[in-house]
Order: C-alpha cells, then structure tokens, then sequence
C-alpha cells in the first residue's frame, strides 16, 4: 500500500492499492539486524534541517524507498519517526501512505507524526482516520494528534469522537478540545460539541459528567 501510495503521488496516477505485507522481501542477509538498520534510520534524524532542499530530498527519497521493502515494523516505526522530522512534500505523503500499513503500532506512529508536525493540511488526512480506522488504538492516536494542531478545521473533526458511543472515544476528544481551544468544560461532553460546532455551551452538566465518568471506570476491573 504504502509503495502504491508514493508512487501515486508522485506520478498523479490512479492505482490499485494491494497491502503492504505483499511488498516485504525475505532478508537474504544475517549481518544486518533490524537494531542495526533502526540505528542507521535514526542517524538521519541529526541532518534535518527543517528546510526544503535537494539534500533533504534525497535524504527523504533514501527513507521512502527502505519502507516500502523493510520487512520489520519496528524498522518501519523508526523511518516514520525519523522522515517526520524533515520538510519535504514527499515525507508528509509517506505519512500519509503508512496510515494504510498493516500493523497497527505503525499507523499509530504515523498519527503522531502527523500531529508533532502540526501541519493544518494534516486535519483532513487524521479526520479520515477518525472516520474509517477499526482500531480503536489508531483511532485514539489520531484524536491525540488532532490536539496538537489547532484548527477549526480540528474542532470539526473532534465531533466525531465526541459522538462516539466509545467513553473511551469521547473522553480522549474532550481532552483533545481542552488543548487546543483553552477551554475546559469538564467531562461535559454536551457542552464541548457545543462549543465544537460553533455555539455557545450552556451551565455545565453534573449528569453528563457523572455519566462519562462512570462508564470510562465500567472499562477497567480497578
């Protein structure tokens, strides 16, 4: 998927995505551990620059063209989290791509990413996630990434967590609201999607707060 992805991108084509574990190779050396090569990824941290330049590039090109082959998913994690750090339209598209990889803590990752970069443009792409994502993990990074990145476009997106039946969803939303708007409601979840869409939230609910409170301690046997 995530070859597809890039390749798409780049070229404007239409494609037919197929999931990643179809692109691993079988290793055909011993010598190069997957250690070795997350050490080797992580080098590449220290030459961010923060700046849109051929050398960053091609530094991108090189981590871009190692996840679409690299077998192991801690390796994968530790590209993600090293091509986050650099500039480049291609390293936001990689992100993009692994929201698709098929391990979970991999797109778990991404989300983060994605939200440490602080890019509006990524709203829409974690929004997305929040929308069609089955883990309830991804689903949970991506309302934590949403509340890195203020935007009311990021508000918008929160509502769908908030509206979850998930006490989980929606307490992670409120949290995320909490940290981008300044606000604080409480566990109020009714004043929140107020506040979300627009309208002016009315005295706080003891009920709805007692409510969520509950059901996030039904969650645990403590």
């Amino acid at each position: 998927m995530l070859a597809v992805m890039i390749l798409a991108a780049a070229t404007g084509c239409q494609v037919t995505p197929w999931p990643m574990r179809m692109l691993h190779r079988p290793e055909r050396t011993t010598y190069r551990t997957a250690q070795m090569r997350m050490d080797a990824i992580r080098d590449f941290r220290s030459k961010s620059t923060g700046v849109d330049t051929p050398e960053q590039r091609e530094i991108v090109n090189q981590l871009a063209r190692q996840i679409q082959v690299e077998p192991d998913p801690l390796v994968r994690e530790a590209i993600v989290d090293t091509i986050a750090e650099f500039r480049t339209p291609l390293a936001a598209q990689v992100l993009e791509a692994g929201l698709a990889d098929d391990d979970l803590s991999v797109r778990q990752h991404c989300c983060m990413a994605l939200g440490r970069r602080g890019d509006p443009s990524a709203v829409p792409v974690l929004a997305r996630v929040l929308n069609t994502e089955e883990s309830v993990d991804v689903r949970l990074s991506a309302i934590e990434a949403l509340g890195t990145i203020n935007s009311p476009d990021a508000y918008t997106a929160l509502v769908v967590a908030m509206e979850d039946r998930d006490p989980a969803l929606q307490y992670a939303g409120m949290q995320s609201m909490h940290a981008i708007s300044g606000k604080d409601f409480g566990g109020d979840v009714s004043s929140w999607l107020q506040y979300a869409k627009g309208e002016n939230p009315g005295p706080p609910s003891d009920r709805a707060e007692i409510s969520v409170a509950r059901r996030l301690r039904a969650l645990t046997p403590f």
